[in-house]
């Protein structure tokens, strides 16, 4: 079974109103938080939609919802597989600055979080430290933000 996933994931708690007031969830990973994004705007134009990177939400929109949401450091990560290896992808932003290069492989994730803090635990990557790997197939990620923490 395949999954994909992309997301937003900063040191928390995040600014719950603003979360409830853009339909996002924040879901809790210990001192971080994880925001789920939706789907690829494919059909949508203008310059908020125009992708900076390979990452499907590396948009300037992006960026404006991590700064709403209260958000100076952050990765923003993508995942995906169906069936195969699968590919990584992340980013890491301080405010507009990009940090760390968008990359793609097997690490790209675990070194965007471990560049916001995220610390490996208990003989786990950083990826599994916060949750991400049981987060893969949750409805969570397609709740409308009912699921907002706080």
């Amino acid at each position: 079974m395949g999954h994909e996933l992309s997301a937003i994931v900063a040191r928390g708690p995040g600014k719950v109103a603003a979360a409830r007031r853009l339909g996002l969830a924040l879901v809790e990973a210990g001192a971080f938080v994880i925001v789920p994004l939706g789907a690829d705007e494919e059909g949508a134009q203008g310059p908020d939609y125009r992708r900076l990177s390979d990452l499907l939400a590396d948009r300037p929109l992006t960026l404006r919802v991590a700064a709403e949401l209260g958000f100076d450091r952050f990765a923003l990560i993508q995942s995906s597989e169906s069936g195969g290896p699968g590919t990584q992808r992340a980013t890491v932003y301080h405010g507009l600055e990009r940090t760390m290069p968008a990359r793609e492989g097997m690490a790209a994730i675990n070194d965007a979080l471990e560049r916001i803090g995220v610390l490996p635990d208990a003989g786990r990557d950083a990826f599994e430290t916060i949750g991400l790997g049981g987060m893969r197939h949750a409805d969570l990620f397609h709740d409308g933000g009912s699921a907002v923490a706080g």
